[in-house]
Order: C-alpha cells, then structure tokens, then sequence
C-alpha cells in the first residue's frame, strides 16, 4: 500500500479531485445545517454531495464501470432527495427503492472486477460473514415495527448486503472502496433502527456523517488509478 493509499483525492484523475473536495465541502455543509433541520430547500442542500461526486465520476477512465458508478450516484441523489421529504407520504418506501437500484448499480460494478475468492484478504472474507449477519440480526430486530414494509425491507437488506460482500471482493486500489461500502451498512443500520425501533443519540449527524463518508470514499476507491494488471482499464474492458 503506498503513502497515496491514505489520501483518497491524490488517487484519482487529475480532473476529477476538484469536485470531490466540493462534495466534501457540501457534506460538511450540510452536517452544520442539520442544527436547522428541517427547513425550506433541505432536499437541495442534501443532493449536493452526490450530485458534485457525479461530477467527478464523469472523469473515471473505465467506461464501463463509469455507467454504474454515475447511475449509483444518480439513484443515491434521488432517494437523498425522496427521504428529505417528509411531506411526501411514500417518501421513505420511493426513497428505499431508490437507494436499493443504488445499491444494485454499486454492486455491478464491483462484481465485474471480483477477485477470486483464494486472492480475497483475510480481513475482507471475515467482513463478509459479518455483513451478512449483521442485516440478519438487524432484520430481525426491525420485524416488529416493519408492519407492511416487511417484504421491501428485506429485498433491501439483502441487496445492501450483496452490495457490500462485492464492494469487499473487488479488486480495486486501497481499502477505501471496502471501507465506504462498510460505512453504507452502519448508516443504513441506524436509518432503520430509528424507523422501525426508536431514536438513537444524535442520529441525524451521525446517518449523515457515515453516509457522505461512505460515498466520498466509494468514489474515490472505484475512481483510483489502477496498475494494468489490477482491474480492467478503459481499453480492455467489456461494455
């Protein structure tokens, strides 16, 4: 692992650390703003993140995982835009779905740059048994309170999983990638456990927070410049 491992910006094309700087900036934003929450225009104050990660995607040099990676950040605008809408009466179960093609658009692209499982480190194979029983648990746990949402909720959970379990066996550079998919479960976790069980300390700082540094991480893990060898580049992959 070289020294530009712990520096997600310096990793990725020369074009792109522009807006992923801006999207750190408008996460940070938007943290500071939840003092005021909610308040007129939050839905836009919160697309900011993924909408300048977008930006930035636009710039990663695989074309092919560059289409999973922009629809990933697209569906994950909409359902931040869906779930800042408590107006909205299906605004939690639209946003779900929309986080759950998310996740499918991640999972994708990650699958097509799997590892076999003999190259998968030891630390990544023990973090995919956890995932899964973790959402098992938290399933589980969310059962009395899920009424009707039960079956949405477990496509979803399952779906984040998968998401995550090929985030951990992609070969891509770093840990960033595995790290952010990581940091998606946890704040998945607290969404439903202050949905379907009860509030927890400081939650909306604390969703937010893992949230924007899992998809700044993801992008900058999927987007690093990558040996040859490593991953398929822009002239050796397919679609």
């Amino acid at each position: 692992m070289t020294s530009n491992s712990f520096a997600p910006a310096s990793a990725l094309p020369r074009e792109a650390r522009r807006f992923w700087w801006l999207a750190v900036v408008a996460g940070v934003a938007y943290a500071v703003s939840l003092r005021g929450a909610p308040y007129a225009d939050q839905a836009i104050a919160k697309v900011f993140l993924c909408a300048l990660l977008l930006f930035a995607a636009l710039y990663h040099r695989a074309p092919g995982e560059r289409v999973w990676l922009c629809a990933a950040l697209i569906f994950s605008g909409a359902g931040d835009v869906l779930l800042a809408l408590p107006t909205l009466a299906q605004g939690f179960v639209f946003g779900l779905g929309a986080f759950l093609v998310a996740h499918l658009a991640y999972f994708m692209l990650f699958w097509r740059v799997r590892r076999p499982w003999a190259q998968v480190p030891r630390w990544h194979r023990v973090a995919i048994v956890l995932v899964w029983l973790a959402e098992a648990l938290l399933y589980a746990l969310y059962w009395p309170g899920m009424g009707a949402l039960k079956a949405p909720v477990a496509c979803y959970v399952v779906v984040l999983a998968m998401m995550a379990s090929a985030a951990l066996l992609a070969d891509v550079r770093g840990e960033w990638a595995p790290v952010g998919a990581l940091l998606f479960t946890v704040s998945d976790a607290l969404i439903g456990t202050t949905r379907f069980v009860g509030s927890v300390p400081v939650q909306e700082y604390a969703i937010w927070i893992l949230y924007a540094l899992a998809q700044l991480l993801l992008v900058a893990g999927i987007m690093a410049i990558r040996t040859p060898g490593q991953a398929p580049s822009p002239s050796n992959e397919k679609g």
